[in-house]
């Protein structure tokens, strides 16, 4: 490819990205809107907020695989269609169980495109341009993040919010018109090498990991009673069957979901379990501070959104520097992060108690840049640290399953989170709705607590054995001259990575910090 039409496709992949990454900040604000005015219970409240990363998530793997198969310009395609389809489906529903049905597509969408558009800037470009496209998606990521509460919070102000929401779904529609034609245009048409015509795309492994993630969230939507007993027995089945499934897929020489020697990793283990409970902290106190200041002190949906702006901006600061903290302190730095990001949280709560309207929303703010800024310095830092724990031959399925889980506590968390709220006090004002905040808060500190404790333990594992390959992980970092030279899910779109390919830096994932 030349150099123009490489730079026309890398435009086109951040537009693509931007959009999909834009989404899931963007509604979250929109959410109180769209249940008041189509009279949502509680419980579609939930899946509307949890659907969209659920879906992200599970598709990251497959559609990685499939990408390589069928070609990413294919998939690129496909994904984005999907999501403009269930965009205007959305923005047309009259009953809140369509929106569910709209947000879980368009998550299946965004997770079908995004391998693609990863794999499509390593398929272009190659050494230092590579790492500046991949910086740039990086990029495009953390600007989502920043601009989702602030455009939503502006649309929401402007018009009849009955309405406003709608236009938030429906303005999906005229972008992915505009970007599948120059998607055929000029996107390459990849030619499917040997090896990668030979994938196995464990469908079965997908599906039953995919029973395991709803059956985990229908407890915290429902409650409990019979239906979170039987979708959680049917989870536990479902687990068993797949670990079961997994080992027969391998022994019959086929590449399966999770590798044997990524499940007893130690290293990785306890890295993704700080990450779980980083991203699911940052999706649930981003649906604890919406409802709170627009359901429960009756504030304009743009101030809402200046109160969450703060802490998107600060993580997309702190990523870009993290690469030298991470180099500096290693696992260290991060626990330490983690405790920082723990107090910010204490001291949400405390000025949201003790103070009432704006004084509290001014200083939920600044605090919230100062949590945005600790959460920069454990994202990044800790997919590097974490991946470059994987096995050799292993780095894209350990990359798939971060991002997996990533995106299945962004979903967990922000149902449970905006559930405590809902479902415990109805329509919140007043003292309730600092209680509901409250809860919010304790449940994400206890999740910090958790990583506090994962961190701490990979922290003293590390220390025991200094000779470990964490050490070559910070070596690269300092070597590196960027903050994103390759990403997180490298090789779930590409086959065949080494070990030295878990040990790059990957690209932080801002959206649901």
């Amino acid at each position: 490819m030349g150099t123009n039409a490489k730079r026309s496709a890398l435009w086109l992949c951040l537009g693509a990205g931007f959009i999909t990454l834009l989404d899931q900040s963007v509604f979250v604000l929109a959410v109180p809107a769209m249940s008041a005015s189509l009279r949502a219970d509680p419980g579609s409240v939930q899946w509307i907020l949890a659907g969209y990363s659920l879906a992200f998530g599970v598709a990251l793997v497959p559609a990685g695989r499939l990408g390589d198969v069928l070609g990413r310009r294919t998939l690129f395609i496909l994904g984005i269609a999907v999501f403009g389809a269930s965009s205007l489906l959305g923005g047309l529903a009259t009953d809140p169980s369509l929106v569910v049905v709209a947000r879980l597509l368009q998550g299946l969408g965004a997770g079908t495109l995004n391998p693609q558009v990863l794999g499509l800037l390593q398929d272009i470009y190659t050494g230092h341009d590579r790492a500046k496209a991949l910086g740039a998606y990086a990029a495009a990521g953390g600007s989502a993040a920043v601009c989702g509460p602030l455009i939503g919070g502006l649309v929401l102000s402007l018009g009849d919010p009955g309405i406003a929401w709608r236009i938030l779904f429906l303005a999906n529609v005229p972008l992915v018109l505009i970007l599948v034609p120059f998607a055929f245009a000029l996107l390459p048409r990849m030619a499917v090498r040997a090896e990668r015509s030979k994938t196995s795309i464990d469908i079965v492994g997908a599906l039953l990991l995919g029973g395991v993630v709803v059956a985990s969230l229908i407890p915290t939507i429902y409650g409990a009673g019979t239906v979170a007993v039987t979708s959680l027995a049917f989870g536990a089945g479902a687990l068993l069957a797949f670990a079961v499934w997994e080992i027969g897929y391998h022994r019959r020489g086929r590449t399966p979901l999770l590798s044997a020697g990524l499940a007893t990793s130690k290293g990785y283990a306890l890295g993704t379990v700080v990450a779980l409970c980083q991203f699911g902290v940052g999706a649930g106190m981003a649906a604890v501070t919406a409802f709170y200041f627009l359901s429960g002190t009756g504030m304009a949906p743009l101030a809402a959104a200046a109160i969450l702006a703060p802490q998107a901006a600060g993580m997309l600061l702190a990523s870009s520097f993290s690469w030298r903290f991470v180099a500096r302190y290693g696992r260290g730095g991060i626990v330490v992060a983690v405790a920082g990001s723990l107090a910010t949280l204490i001291a949400k709560d405390f000025f949201v108690q003790r103070f009432d309207g704006g004084t509290a929303a001014l200083a939920v703010a600044a605090v919230g840049l100062l949590q945005g800024v600790a959460t920069g310095l454990v994202v990044a830092p800790n997919q590097t640290l974490t991946l470059g724990h994987a096995p050799a031959g292993a780095a894209g399925v350990a990359a798939g399953f971060y991002q997996l889980s990533q995106r299945f506590a962004a979903a967990l968390c922000s149902a449970a989170a905006a559930g405590m709220f809902l479902q415990a006090h109805g329509a919140v004002t007043g003292g309730a709705s600092k209680a509901a905040f409250h809860h919010g808060i304790l449940m994400c500190c206890s999740l910090l607590g958790v990583a506090l404790l994962a961190g701490g333990l990979d922290w003293l594992r590390e220390a025991r054995s200094p000779g470990n390959s964490s050490a070559a992980v910070v070596v690269s970092v300092k070597e590196g001259t960027t903050a994103a030279t390759e990403p997180a899910l490298r090789g779930a779109v590409s086959e065949g990575p080494t070990a030295a390919d878990a040990r790059r830096p990957e690209l932080p994932e801002a959206v649901d910090a």
